[in-house]
């Protein structure tokens, strides 16, 4: 199984075209969202999500920390960031996957086009471009079962989930001020962004957007509103700012209800 978390629909390809290569399927960890256990049982089993300031979203450690292993023969990781760099990531799936009873035996970088910071459109191109043979090759070495992580067999701290960026409100180590979002006039109430929310924590009232506490920064609503109209407040993410989604993904493939 491959299973992967996805905003604007970069991990989904990868994911897709990783489990097609490979005979496998795919799975949504918000699926998981809501349980307080959940097991795989599968050997070989995958996880493609984007990387978060250089780390794992911190709704990806929540739904893993209620995953059991059964048979973990193998199990990789893949990382998708605008840089091609995911930094403290694999050893969060490590320590993730030794509390699930299995461990990291492999990770890659595929770089795409950022949902958070601003690339321009030829940087996006560039990058659309080089995926298919990065995933190709991620496909190859999985199939080989080769291994390129050493675990280290730690398992994840107390503060695991709420310590990471994004997570909570009122710090400046969770990074409030970019989950901070406008809504703009140009909002016709279509409550797309709602129902693209891993969360749930986007409510329509009198036909308008209102945000809760309890964003992952995954960014679905700004970058798949119809209208344009769900912003960033914040001038060095708003300005030159133009909506991005992976072109060989609809909304509706992203929907969680």
């Amino acid at each position: 199984m491959v299973f992967y978390f996805s905003g604007t629909g970069n991990s989904l390809w990868v994911a897709r075209t990783l489990a097609h290569k490979l005979g496998d399927e795919v799975a949504s960890l918000v699926d998981y969202w809501d349980e307080d256990f959940w097991r795989c049982d599968d050997e070989v089993v995958g996880f493609v999500m984007p990387t978060y300031m250089n780390d794992v979203p911190w709704l990806v450690k929540r739904v893993l920390e209620n995953l059991e292993l059964t048979h973990p023969r193998f199990c990789y990781a893949v990382m998708t960031s605008s840089h091609g760099k995911s930094g403290q990531a694999f050893t969060s799936m490590d320590m993730a996957l030794q509390q699930a009873g299995g461990r990291l035996h492999a990770g890659y970088d595929v770089q795409m086009p950022g949902n958070c910071l601003v690339s321009t459109k030829e940087e996006n191109e560039e990058r659309l471009a080089a995926a298919p043979v990065a995933v190709a090759v991620v496909a190859d070495a999985v199939k080989r079962e080769t291994c390129t992580w050493r675990s280290r067999a730690a398992l994840p701290p107390d503060d695991f989930v709420e310590s990471s960026y994004f997570y909570g409100t009122h710090s400046l180590r969770r990074l409030t001020y970019m989950k901070d979002f406008e809504i703009t006039d140009a909002c016709t109430g279509c409550g797309l962004c709602a129902r693209l929310c891993p969360t749930c924590n986007i409510d329509m009232v009198d036909g308008r957007a209102v945000h809760g506490d309890v964003c992952t920064a995954c960014y679905a609503c700004l970058h798949w509103c119809p209208q344009q109209a769900t912003r960033l407040k914040v001038p060095f993410l708003r300005d030159k700012r133009f909506q991005y989604h992976h072109p060989d993904v609809t909304a509706e493939d992203l929907l969680y209800e």
